[in-house]
């Protein structure tokens, strides 16, 4: 018997469990943490870090009340984040609130201050990153299943129910991005239809941020367009 899935809103109950979503969603295919390069040595994990950013609501890539919840027979097993970019401001942290994650984590000024010098080292100050550009009015954002849940689909049920959400608020378009290589992810969206819109390969990366990645690729989606 198939089990009975349900979805809704997150509330501020289920921080620990998009802590845990959040950080899942962002290890594939490199098996890596992107916040675990900037923590380093502040005595801050990601998952300390990640929860902190929600209970400050300091995420621009989606806070909690932006997060589409699955359920299976009543327990959370997978969420991702639809929201509306913010036009100026389209990097991962609210810097405007960071001291509101730093009094989270009881960093000193010298730890919060390494940090930020990092984190703007990484996606600059008042020149953002040209392959974080929205591509669409409704981004989609950390998608995860837990580990133990996957493999029964529930990840094309997630994204319906957040597509759909984004099409309940009047959008026309969605976008969604992929790091090179996570192709588990890559079936999954385009599975709900979800196309190529631009790729950013590994030499962009070395070349405009001196750094080793294989690049992401955005995906668009007409929300006009009724899903299977």
């Amino acid at each position: 018997m198939s089990p009975v899935l349900t979805t809704r809103r997150a509330g501020i109950a289920d921080i620990p469990f998009l802590t845990q979503i959040e950080y899942e969603a962002s290890l594939p295919p490199l098996d890596h943490c992107f916040w675990e390069d900037l923590l380093e040595g502040t005595g801050t994990s990601a998952l300390e870090f990640i929860e902190a950013e929600l209970r400050a609501d300091a995420s621009n890539w989606g806070n909690v009340s932006d997060f589409v919840v699955l359920e299976a027979e009543g327990k959370p097993v997978a969420a991702a984040a639809g929201y509306v970019p913010d036009p100026e401001d389209y990097c991962p942290l609210r810097l405007s609130r960071l001291d509101a994650i730093a009094a989270v984590l009881n960093w000193s000024s010298a730890t919060t201050s390494l940090f930020c010098d990092r984190y703007l080292g990484l996606f600059g100050g008042d020149v953002k990153p040209f392959f974080l550009t929205p591509q669409a009015s409704w981004i989609i954002e950390n998608v995860a299943v837990l580990p133990e849940a996957r493999g029964r689909g529930l990840g094309k049920v997630l994204l319906k129910a957040v597509l759909e959400e984004g099409r309940s608020q009047g959008h026309s378009h969605a976008g969604i991005m992929v790091i090179n290589g996570n192709d588990r992810a890559r079936h999954a969206y385009e599975s709900v239809g979800f196309k190529p819109y631009q790729t950013f390969y590994a030499d962009y990366f070395s070349e405009q941020f001196n750094i080793e990645f294989p690049g992401v690729t955005k995906f668009g989606l007409n929300l006009s367009i009724e899903m299977e």
